[in-house]
């Protein structure tokens, strides 16, 4: 932002994005987990790269429209990845309704992006989103185990009815 004093340019100031401090151990985690992070922002390139670099983000697509997000959940779902989506803009709706779980952050969202996700964070630490998927492994694991032992089961039963041993 330019400031003049009278029309003759006094200085200029420099805005930018803060990081959260919470978001790189988050973003660590996921790396963590196997979750390969990718920035999608409308941000210029030379921001993006910046904020990316400070997140250990590799995969960064900077000045993204909305059409642009969704151009790229399309082409990571065309090869088989399954995406989430975390935003919190009215620019990141469409994208968060067209990936396999969207997540808005409630607390700052906009009302479009709260509308659109799947999933709504009514506090604003980003850190539940660790927590949330860490949670859906360990429960998908349980529903695994358990579709299993249940077969296992059956198909025992199965084998007794076989040889009039039992009945179904």
């Amino acid at each position: 932002i330019y400031v003049s004093v009278n029309n003759t340019f006094a200085g200029f100031l420099a805005l930018s994005d803060t990081v959260r401090k919470e978001s790189e151990n988050m973003i660590d985690e996921l790396l963590k987990l196997g979750i390969c992070p990718v920035l999608l922002t409308g941000d210029h390139e030379n921001a993006a790269n910046t904020i990316a670099s400070l997140l250990h983000i590799e995969d960064v697509k900077a000045n993204c429209m909305p059409e642009n997000k969704l151009a790229y959940i399309e082409q990571y779902q065309k090869n088989g990845m399954p995406v989430c989506m975390i935003g919190d803009g009215v620019n990141d709706a469409p994208a968060l309704k067209k990936a396999d779980v969207g997540i808005a952050m409630g607390g700052v969202g906009s009302d479009a992006a709260i509308e659109a996700a799947d999933v709504v964070l009514m506090q604003d630490n980003i850190e539940t989103i660790k927590d949330a998927i860490i949670i859906s492994h360990k429960t998908n694991k349980v529903l695994k185990q358990n579709v299993t032992f249940t077969l296992v089961i059956k198909i025992g039963v199965l084998l007794l009815t076989m040889f009039g041993w039992s009945n179904m």
